[in-house]
């Protein structure tokens, strides 16, 4: 997704412009960087009502719990 943000900055002589790109990795990519940091993946959901996730899913939403230590 690619975005350009307008912003002033006080005193300034004109607006600034920000253009910006975000990458989405895939819903297996958390579970690597949690592995490492400890967490435990409990959940995953695709969308913000608790459905399912997959290839048409709008989200990955991952609920993670902290693991012993």
């Amino acid at each position: 997704m690619v975005f350009t943000s307008t912003f002033d900055i006080p005193g300034g002589s004109a607006p600034r412009h920000s253009d910006s790109t975000l990458r989405f990795l895939g819903a297996d990519r958390p579970d690597v960087f949690l592995a490492g940091a400890g967490p435990a993946v409990d959940e995953r959901y695709g969308d913000r009502a608790g459905g399912p996730p997959g290839e048409g899913s709008p989200e990955i939403i991952t609920v993670a719990r902290r693991t012993p230590a």
